[in-house]
Order: structure tokens, then sequence, then C-alpha cells
């Protein structure tokens, strides 16, 4: 991974998103708590990289959101939920 852009580029197309989709947090965000894809489980083996690349800030607004959308679907089935797996 390279950079921001580069994330979201990766999680976009891992996703299915189409090219309009815009690559930052909003845009991922808005699609995510909307419900698509579901079911996902976004699994980072290598947070600390994650880490590195956004910087400490970034990297905390990154994984409290992914957090948030999972946490609004830990109530549904799971063929319908986010599931976030983060390994340092």
């Amino acid at each position: 991974m390279l950079d921001e852009t580069d994330l979201h580029r990766r999680l976009a197309g891992a996703f299915g998103y189409g090219p309009r989709h815009r690559l930052d947090l909003t845009s991922l965000r808005d699609r995510l708590a909307a419900g698509d894809p579901r079911p996902v489980q976004l699994t980072c083996i290598n947070g600390s990289v994650l880490r590195m690349v956004l910087g400490n800030a970034r990297f905390g607004e990154f994984v409290e959101l992914l957090e948030k959308i999972e946490a609004l679907d830990q109530g549904k089935h799971w063929t319908e939920r986010f599931v976030l797996r983060m390994f340092e």
C-alpha cells in the first residue's frame, strides 16, 4: 500500500464499487453504513503497516469508522454483517 488513496482504491475494487465511487473516508462510510456490500469480513493482517502509511491520527479515524460500522451490524444475521479483524 502506497498511501491513503491507494488503500481506498484497493477497498473499492475489493467491494466492487464502480468508477464513480469517490476515494475517500466519507464515501466509504456512506457505502458501508448503507449495507453495501454484505456480508463482508475485512481482515487487516498487518495493521502496523497501515498505521505507518496513514499516520497515527488518520489510522485511528479509519479504524474508528470501521468499528462503528461493525457495531451497527452486530445484531444482524451473519449474511447481513460487516466484520472487522485488525491484527498488528
